[in-house]
């Protein structure tokens, strides 16, 4: 069996904290998915086809002779900046986790992580950030972290201001032993949750959370438009609120990928065509070839309508004879707030 102290040795110098779990399917974790399906909680069932389930909770389709799953954490965590926005100049709130890529960042660390165990141990390996592998159960089972109501893991050290990777392997490597869920009674997160999305402990209807719509491209029901605030793009209110996050002390930056900070300027975002767009934001999440154009364009709508800076009125008013049905109901909406 191969020594789990020397990966993990190698991945503390990469500045990424690693868990060990075996590579066996996900199937708790299969069925929760299967359930939530029936339940109506997901936004894209489409993704979500028979297969789709299986491949994504079975990390053996991946790498057939796969054996270990080694699970990677990054902290994101930096010092909050100030919102910038004066009068006629109104910006947008960028979710923590996407002012820069934290995810491509831990992936280039994985990579190397990978390069050291293919040389010293001839090892075959997947490696992955951001899907298509099941990365929340890797990272619970392997002991990187235990479910938080909110459904997010949380690390001990880090709370829940990580993101998740892992590196699929042919090696047998001692696995670490998972962590038990410990939010005890709190309920911080599902009582501050803007929409109600928390609908019970460790379950999220995503019709429903504001993280999911904001890049969902169809009109949001007015009960959510009025509690969107200044987003432009996720959310983070549950995280915000968790007692173990509160303890948790910023830390400089660890990457200069795709840095687009804390705030966007939502008239620029409004000026932009999507080829202006994709190419200023290229190496961040926002402008990923998933992210629909018009989705960003009508949080940035929906921004002005609850910030409602009156200097911002001609420009809402601009959409309102938009050829997109999408930005021009919400731009009748954002008007309507005033």
């Amino acid at each position: 069996m191969v020594c789990a102290e020397e990966i993990k040795s190698k991945a503390e110098e990469l500045g990424i904290e690693i868990g060990i779990a075996t590579a066996e399917p996900f199937l708790a974790e299969r069925n929760e998915i299967i359930n939530q399906l029936k339940n109506g909680l997901f936004l894209d069932t489409e993704y979500w086809r028979e297969y789709g389930i299986i491949k994504f909770t079975d990390p053996q389709i991946l790498l057939p002779e796969a054996k270990s799953i080694l699970s990677a954490a990054l902290f994101y965590l930096t010092e909050e900046e100030k919102d910038p926005s004066e009068p006629g100049n109104p910006y947008g709130l960028i979710a923590r986790y996407t002012q820069r890529n934290y995810y491509r960042e831990l992936k280039k660390r994985l990579r190397m992580l990978g390069d050291f165990l293919k040389k010293v141990y001839r090892a075959r390996i997947v490696v992955h950030s951001c899907g298509p592998i099941a990365e929340k159960p890797g990272a619970r089972r392997s002991g990187i972290g235990y479910y938080g109501k909110h459904s997010i893991i949380i690390n001990p050290r880090y709370g829940s201001w990580i993101v998740l990777g892992e590196i699929i392997t042919d090696l047998e490597i001692k696995p670490d032993r998972p962590l038990e869920d410990n939010c005890g009674e709190c309920h911080r997160c599902i009582d501050a949750c803007p929409t109600k999305a928390i609908v019970r402990p460790y379950v999220i209807d995503r019709n429903r959370c504001i993280q999911a719509l904001t890049n969902w491209p169809k009109l949001i029901p007015e009960e959510i438009a009025r509690v969107w605030g200044n987003r432009l793009y996720g959310c983070t209110t549950c995280q915000d609120v968790c007692p173990v996050n509160k303890n948790i002390k910023p830390a400089p930056s660890k990457t200069n990928i795709g840095v687009v900070g804390a705030y966007l300027p939502l008239i620029e975002i409004l000026r932009m065509d999507e080829r202006e767009y994709r190419q200023r934001y290229r190496q961040n999440q926002i402008s990923a070839r998933w992210i629909h154009f018009n989705a960003i364009k009508r949080n940035a709508l929906l921004a002005l309508g609850n910030i409602r800076d009156k200097k911002t009125i001609p420009w809402i008013k601009k959409f309102t004879a938009d050829n997109s049905g999408l930005l021009k109901k919400t731009a009748r909406w954002a008007l309507s707030q005033f």
